[in-house]
């Protein structure tokens, strides 16, 4: 069975501040994943750009932590760790994970003092570089298909059909590989995910491609309804 996932799957995976990292950890030991590239890409520029945003909300909070005054560094750490996912949770708090993440990754570095703010752009910045590295790995080890052009321009086809119900070109993109590679094997195919309105989403335009194509034998679940419903 071929175990297609999303990208929040892989980032859950990934991020062991992440609320769903246990559930996917567990996911995992049982399933062999499978990353296409419209996964893949999304998973780098994702990360990227949500890691970049909590450095970001972290420098805010380092400034403002400038203006006080400390009676020990534990103490200063500490307002600066709360400032932090306080920030995040006023402006962006679908990235509270990240937050968390760097802010943890920040504190071993011994990053989270007024007096190290210097270093911390150019020390975080390296870091994230080195996570987007790991990433790579991370996927060298794990299923990433390839498309040949053929299949690419069948799933542009499929994407060009469905893009304007689902909310952005990612979720069309990778709804539509999904399909597409389902249409042309004949093991049973799943695509995973974390996402509870693009499984309903890409549940309901499945529902409409298979009763065009009988062929489609994709089906889409939310993991941790999946989950759930083994545990019982």
């Amino acid at each position: 069975m071929a175990n297609f996932v999303d990208t929040n799957i892989v980032v859950a995976r990934l991020l062991e501040t992440d609320p769903n990292h246990e559930l996917v950890d567990k996911f995992s030991q049982t399933h062999r994943m499978i990353v296409t590239d419209a996964i893949y890409q999304e998973l780098r520029q994702t990360f990227y750009e949500k890691a970049f945003s909590a450095l970001t909300k972290l420098k805010k909070a380092m400034s403002k932590a400038n203006k006080m005054k400390f009676e020990s560094e534990e103490e200063e750490i500490k307002t600066i760790r709360e400032l932090t996912l306080q920030i995040c949770r006023e402006t962006e708090p679908q990235i509270l994970n990240f937050c968390e993440y760097i802010v943890d990754v920040a504190e071993r570095k011994g990053l989270l003092l007024i007096r190290k703010r210097v270093n911390l752009l150019k020390e975080m910045n390296d870091f994230i570089i080195e996570q987007m590295a790991k990433i790579d790995r991370f996927v060298g080890n794990i299923t990433k298909i390839d498309f040949q052009k053929e299949e690419l321009e069948s799933a542009i086809d499929i994407y060009d059909e469905v893009r304007a119900k689902f909310k952005d070109d990612y979720d069309a993109l990778i709804f539509s590989e999904a399909v597409m590679f389902s249409s042309k094997t004949d093991e049973p195919c799943t695509l995973y995910t974390l996402d509870k309105n693009f499984a309903k989403t890409a549940q309901k335009v499945l529902e409409e491609l298979k009763a065009e194509n009988p062929e489609i034998k994709l089906r889409v679940v939310y993991l941790a309804d999946e989950i759930e419903k083994r545990d019982e």
